[in-house]
């Protein structure tokens, strides 16, 4: 870390009122941030008992753009070990939208003492900007949930404090909280693989869990009463093209509540809170596939509106006689050349889709979603012209006892039709008595100009509007979305 330089000085007007804040000396106090040696100094004269911890740096997950690394910043208070684990209170600087604050305070849960003070403060004016709108404004909503309760709500620049665009705002340590959220970390799998089993039926084995989760490709909410975990919202990271402008999307997975708590479907209920938090960690840039019961109930408590929905399109097998125009052939993991293809196929595709939202599918994203499955296998096949040897298209084919599904389709809309007819001869040539795919609705016209036949799905794509962001509206029928964009197809 760089020798801190901090945005307050202990002889300024504000480094005083933060020091006023405090519980009087010899109160223990936990130093988050940059804090100045000054500050420190300070602190010790007037004979409090300080324990300094500078955030550690962001880490960098070269899979993802930086807009992206914001997200997945884990907060754990790195004290050291010879240290006891509890303070009076705790003077937080430098709190930023880098920050995620689940993961300050449910690390602030375990370290201030009940009626403990904590005492956050920053800057106005953010570098980057805050994903979501009136970002503090939920850091507070999040520090109440976990059961810290707002007291002086404000002390700002034009009251006096002499520095120009600081907030600060100041919390109590109040009663713990009915549920407890808490942000995902590692050594939450077993707790996770035990609800998922109540919820589901089945196992989460450790390998799909690392798939969806570990190394930063997704996060969750965690909600636990008396200690036992009873509600989980995950999700994947996804980087998308919003119009033709880079973004990323939270892609909602293993949403789940404990049985016994199910009935418990109010305004201040585990999935509520959940899904409540999640909204305003990430935004309104997300989707999922809930059914219509599970999305009529998020619709009742504001949370979700609908974005689309999901159709079957399905086709009779074509002959599995060799094409007079087309060829066909598996890509191979960690080629170079087939990288090139899909590079090259993506990027036309991505022009066509300028009007809508879609995910990213390059090289990367192929050879993690399928080449890097843990337990699926997926036929990942090139269709090139027969006579130039130009690549027309990328599929993706995965293999069931009664049918072969269609996950996913890379290459220009112009060429869509020459390549769902060499997913129709596969088929065939497999044995297999029909083709079919899911796709959002706005774009099933697409797929029916190639025959077929369309059946709606009761699959809805939602978007968050607690947060009342104005991008919902840029969301409504504009995702390009198939089964290979979910997380268990």
């Amino acid at each position: 870390m760089s020798e801190p330089t901090g945005t307050v000085s202990s002889g300024s007007a504000l480094g005083t009122a933060l020091v006023d804040l405090l519980p009087p000396p010899p109160a223990r106090v936990l130093l988050l941030g940059q804090h100045p040696h000054a500050l420190i100094g300070a602190l010790k004269d007037r004979a409090y008992d300080i324990v300094a911890a500078p955030f550690p740096d962001p880490p960098t997950f070269a899979q993802f753009p930086s807009a992206t690394r914001q997200a997945v910043y884990q907060v754990d208070v790195p004290l050291p070990q010879s240290e006891r684990a509890t303070f009076d209170a705790a003077l937080v600087l430098d709190v930023s939208p880098l920050i995620h604050p689940l993961a300050l305070f449910d690390q602030l849960c375990i370290h201030v003492v009940k009626d403990g003070i904590v005492v956050l403060q920053g800057r106005d004016q953010q570098d980057p900007s805050p994903r979501v709108t009136r970002w503090l404004e939920y850091v507070v909503a999040i520090a109440g949930r976990c059961g810290f309760t707002p007291l002086d709500p404000i002390l700002a620049s034009e009251q006096g404090s002499g520095v120009s665009g600081a907030f600060v705002r100041v919390l109590r340590k109040t009663a713990t909280p009915r549920w407890q959220l808490r942000h995902l970390r590692t050594h939450d799998y077993a707790e996770i693989a035990v609800l998922f089993q109540q919820v589901f039926g089945h196992a989460l084995s450790p390998q799909l869990w690392a798939w969806k989760y570990a190394n930063g490709r997704g996060n969750a909410v965690l909600a636990s009463r008396d200690g036992v975990l009873v509600a989980h919202y995950g999700g994947m990271y996804r980087e998308i093209l919003l119009c033709g402008k880079p973004e990323w999307a939270y892609g909602g997975s293993d949403v789940m509540v404990h049985p016994q708590e199910r009935g418990v479907m109010t305004r201040q209920g585990p999935f509520l809170l959940t899904a409540a938090t999640t909204a305003e960690l990430y935004g309104p840039v997300a989707f999922g596939f809930p059914t219509e019961r599970a999305m009529l109930v998020a619709e009742r408590m504001g949370l979700y509106v609908k974005a689309g929905q999901m159709a079957e399109l399905r086709w009779d097998p074509a002959s599995p006689r060799s094409r007079w125009g087309t060829r066909i052939r598996h890509l191979t993991p960690g080629s170079a050349a087939d990288e090139e293809v899909v590079n090259t196929l993506w990027s036309a595709m991505a022009y066509d889709l300028q009007d809508s939202v879609v995910g990213v599918r390059d090289w990367r994203f192929l050879a993690h979603r399928y080449f890097g499955h843990p337990h699926n296998q997926y036929e990942v096949m090139a269709v090139t012209s027969r006579w130039s040897g130009r690549a027309l298209g990328v599929i993706v084919l995965r293999r069931l006892e009664n049918s072969c599904e269609l996950l996913d389709v890379i290459a220009p809309l112009a060429n869509l039709a020459a390549v769902l007819d060499q997913a129709r001869r596969m088929t065939a040539r497999w044995g297999l008595p029909y083709l079919y795919c899911w796709i959002t609705t706005n774009h099933a016209d697409r797929f029916l100009a190639c025959g077929g036949k369309q059946e709606m799905l009761n699959v809805f794509i939602p978007t968050s509007c607690w947060t009342d962001d104005p991008r919902v509206d840029m969301l409504r029928d504009k995702w390009w979305l198939m089964s290979g964009d979910t997380d268990f197809r």
